[in-house]
């Protein structure tokens, strides 16, 4: 899925996905990858105002690797953008889960709609920003403020604009990733430029060996990581720690 496409196959004309109704819904849009050759439609179910793109045909669909694919499961009409706190939504993630206990009798059904959560999780959020152009808000925060990433790269042209609550998409520090002793794991980020040096820190022993044991077994897959950044030692270095299983992902 896709948040805006390009009227044309030189990916000069763009089209937002909020701008779709003023379009015929049976048009071929091209999609934002410029790699990838699939045919986008727009899309939205019935009666609603948000719509959305996606390559609905198989034999015209994305190429494996597309950050539009079918990977990509963020759909608007699940989500409550006006309760979206991309600052909260992070601090949360840090936070260590509270026990769960059973309740002695059912609750009781609400008799009113369902209204949709905000985007919560680390993958639903950056879900979120890869479908989205990265100059493009949501409930009017800029994508690009919400996740580094090789779309967004050039947002980050000094230090202090990585400084804060952010979401990087990173690969594993060569040829060494990981301190044992210190407890810390090495990043560089975006993927493709790796512009940036990132530093894993971490209290709980048992949640650094679970992670760094995650990314050895996983050496070239991508690493998506929540946290709250600030520069240390040089440039374009930048650390965080890592309180909750939840603030790190790895991408399949």
């Amino acid at each position: 899925m896709a948040m805006y496409v390009f009227r044309d196959p030189a990916r000069e004309v763009k089209l937002l996905a909020r701008d779709a109704f003023k379009e015929d819904k049976g048009v071929r849009f091209y999609c934002p990858n410029p790699a990838c050759d699939a045919h986008m439609y727009i899309c939205g179910k019935e009666g609603s105002t948000a719509f959305y793109f996606s390559a609905k045909f198989a034999n015209h669909s994305h190429i494996k690797q597309c950050p539009h694919y079918k990977s990509n499961n963020f759909d608007p009409n699940n989500f409550n953008e006006t309760d979206f706190d991309f600052n909260q939504a992070l601090v949360a993630l840090t936070l260590k889960s509270k026990p769960q206990t059973k309740k002695l009798e059912p609750g009781k059904h609400g008799q009113g709609p369902v209204i949709p959560s905000p985007p919560r999780t680390i993958l639903q959020i950056y879900d979120l920003c890869t479908a989205y152009d990265c100059r493009d808000t949501y409930n009017g925060i800029i994508i690009g403020t919400m996740l580094l990433y090789d779309g967004s790269a050039h947002m980050y042209r000094k230090s202090v604009d990585v400084i804060g609550w952010r979401i990087i998409e990173a690969k594993r520090s060569k040829p060494k990733f990981y301190d044992t002793e210190k407890k810390e794991i090495y990043l560089v980020a975006p993927k493709g430029k790796q512009k940036f040096k990132f530093l894993l820190r971490f209290d709980d022993h048992q949640l650094y060996k679970a992670i760094q044991k995650e990314f050895y077994e996983n050496k070239d897959n991508t690493i998506i990581v929540a946290g709250e950044w600030g520069s240390f030692d040089t440039q374009n270095e930048f650390s965080t720690t890592v309180l909750n299983r939840r603030q790190v992902k790895i991408l399949p």
